[in-house]
């Protein structure tokens, strides 16, 4: 097929036929295997739970009232970080992209939420989205999704409410806000 769906790619999730989950998603992959399926996180789902509510333990957190985003429909009951800083080795804090970090284990959650610069954007997920080896390649030709890139603006975009419609008129010729749902007019 020739897509790159490995560690540090985006998905964004196309207008029609997806899952309720992904509807209007844009989805980091934080991990790809063909033989044991692919991990990652939605990127742009604000919940209605704060950071100091997901994590009672750190009640000296910086920006507490930051939300938590939604990650996915899977483990729901677990909680994922990526964040901006990679600080100490021994805590073996994943590299996803460029400027992104997935937190892999408790010590480095605990570091990162009692020693957070404010200045270093990070987020907490709760849940996550996977794929069965196959299963996503599977998606990708029947058009569910665009793959590109990503990088730490994607990930830490201010506006994530708006990221979504913001990657999809640059990467495909669907415009949301257009009747036919194309952009250009020779497409219709």
């Amino acid at each position: 097929m020739g897509i790159n769906l490995g560690k540090g790619t985006y998905l964004i999730a196309n207008p029609d036929g997806m899952d309720q989950n992904f509807t209007k998603t844009v989805v980091l992959i934080c991990d790809h295997h063909n033989d044991r399926g692919t991990f990652g996180l939605i990127v742009n789902r604000e919940l209605d739970i704060t950071v100091s509510e997901a994590l009672p333990e750190h009640p000296n957190t910086a920006d507490p009232a930051k939300k938590v985003f939604f990650g996915g429909p899977v483990e729901t009951s677990k909680l994922f970080c990526l964040h901006a800083e990679h600080k100490k080795k021994a805590h073996s804090c994943e590299k996803v992209c460029n400027g992104v970090y997935l937190v892999s284990n408790q010590g480095c959650m605990d570091d990162l939420m009692a020693n957070h610069n404010a200045n270093v954007p990070f987020r907490l997920y709760m849940g996550c989205a996977s794929w069965a080896p196959g299963q996503l390649e599977d998606e990708l030709k029947m058009k569910f999704w665009t793959v590109g890139d990503a990088n730490a603006n994607i990930v830490f975009y201010q506006k994530p409410e708006i990221l979504w419609w913001y990657i999809l008129r640059f990467v495909s010729a669907y415009d949301p806000e257009s009747p036919t749902g194309l952009s250009h007019p020779t497409l219709n």
